[in-house]
């Protein structure tokens, strides 16, 4: 996907997907190929329960601007309730 075309939505068909592949599960992090291109590192934790070394997942990544413009409101509401203007209590 390029950085030109827009995200698809949430509910919207389609979507940017991708082939995992689970190469490893080492001390709760696994290594997964993607798309045959590159490897990363994912938490065990954020994979389905029982996904094993040699597993393929299709996963689907869309944008989902309801909840972008819920956490955007909540964070506007937090910086109106104010506070001490970052007056920590750190010392140097």
């Amino acid at each position: 996907m390029t950085g030109s075309s827009p995200l698809p939505q949430s509910g919207s068909p389609g979507g940017s997907t991708s082939i995992w592949v689970i190469d490893q599960i080492e001390s709760g992090v696994a290594s997964i190929e993607v798309d045959g291109q590159t490897t990363i590192s994912y938490p065990r934790s954020s994979l389905p329960k029982g996904v094993k070394e040699g597993d393929v997942l299709r996963v689907t990544i869309v944008a989902d601007p309801a909840e972008l413009a819920k956490r955007l409101a909540e964070s506007a509401a937090q910086v109106a309730r104010g506070g001490k203007g970052g007056k920590g209590n750190i010392k140097l």
